[in-house]
């Protein structure tokens, strides 16, 4: 054999010495790519109602610790490649707004509430910046991993659909849903239609993830999502007029409790039973600002989930 075919044969076969090793790691690899998640945490509505002690502010700025409320979720992961992963998750939460909870006089003299269960299913894609967990993910024997700070980091948005239906506190006590009363005239004559309770979401978040063995890992997640409606708390533009209300209720057959019950579902100022306030207002306050339609409702989650990689089983060999 000449000098130059041993050359040749040397290289190839420091090729496959060192190739080799990779691809059976990627076939092992592929084995653990599908993983069923679950979780729990919890939820914060940022939207009209509650908020900070100061004019209402979109986004996080308008945070309401006293508004948290549990969430929890399941969920199917699959991994593409070493970078990307699909998943899709089923959400339940509660989501609570409450003017009581803020000193700012406005909102607080509003004195409207409001808190709702939701569902949400979504797609989401997540790109991982760090994947130090993961260098040697599997614990596979004889393969060394790269430790660094043990943490996988990532990013993650998508898309979902959501179901909603906020409910008031009536003057009993009692929580009653409001998309039916039309609590800013919506289906009356003349006025918008009622909201949709069927919305879609935009989920976007960062999260942090640690290994545990070959199959565990836990992750925390933080979630941000911007909603397409302004309703998730039945409130965004101007006051009907209690009594306006009353009476198309009235005239649309509802009894004389139920008329009431609207009224003061639509608008339960405090500053209508305290006149020594000093504040001129009308019994109607017709017109007058209830929300801000200038920026739909957004809500967020931070959740901690455990994922179980699921095995695919290396199909056996033919027997003869």
């Amino acid at each position: 054999m000449s000098l130059a075919r041993m050359k040749r044969l040397f290289f190839v076969i420091l090729t496959l010495l060192i190739l080799l090793p990779s691809m059976a790691e990627a076939q092992r690899w592929k084995r653990f790519r599908r993983q069923i998640v679950g979780g729990v945490g919890a939820t914060n509505f940022l939207g009209e109602l509650g908020g900070g002690n100061n004019i209402g502010r979109p986004g996080p700025a308008d945070l309401d610790l006293a508004a948290t409320r549990p969430a929890a979720l399941i969920g199917y992961r699959y991994q593409l490649n070493s970078y990307v992963f699909l998943r899709s998750n089923l959400t339940w939460g509660v989501l609570r707004g409450d003017d009581k909870f803020t000193e700012e006089p406005f909102r607080n003299g509003r004195n409207l509430r409001f808190r709702t269960g939701f569902f949400e299913l979504n797609v989401m894609g997540e790109f991982y910046m760090l994947n130090n967990a993961r260098g040697n993910l599997y614990r596979l024997r004889g393969v060394r991993g790269r430790r660094g700070l043990g943490l996988d980091v990532y990013l993650f948005g998508g898309i979902g659909l959501m179901h909603f239906n906020p409910k008031g506190q009536d003057q009993n006590g009692d929580w009653v849903a409001l998309q039916p009363i039309g609590t800013e005239g919506q289906g009356l004559p003349g006025e918008p239609d009622k909201y949709n309770r069927l919305v879609m979401t935009i989920p976007y978040g960062i999260g942090l993830g640690k290994t545990i063995d070959r199959y565990w890992q836990v992750n925390f997640e933080f979630t941000m999502r911007f909603t397409f409606t302004d309703y998730l708390d039945d409130v965004s533009t101007d006051y009907y007029g209690r009594d306006n209300l009353r009476q198309a209720k009235l005239a649309n057959g509802a009894s004389q409790a139920e008329a009431d019950q609207a009224a003061y579902l639509s608008d339960p100022n405090i500053y209508h039973a305290m006149p020594e306030v000093g504040i001129p207002r009308s019994n109607q306050l017709v017109g007058e600002t209830r929300g801000n339609p200038d920026f739909n409702d957004t809500f967020m989650t931070g959740m901690i989930t455990i994922s179980r990689k699921i095995v695919q089983r290396r199909r056996s060999r033919p027997k003869f």
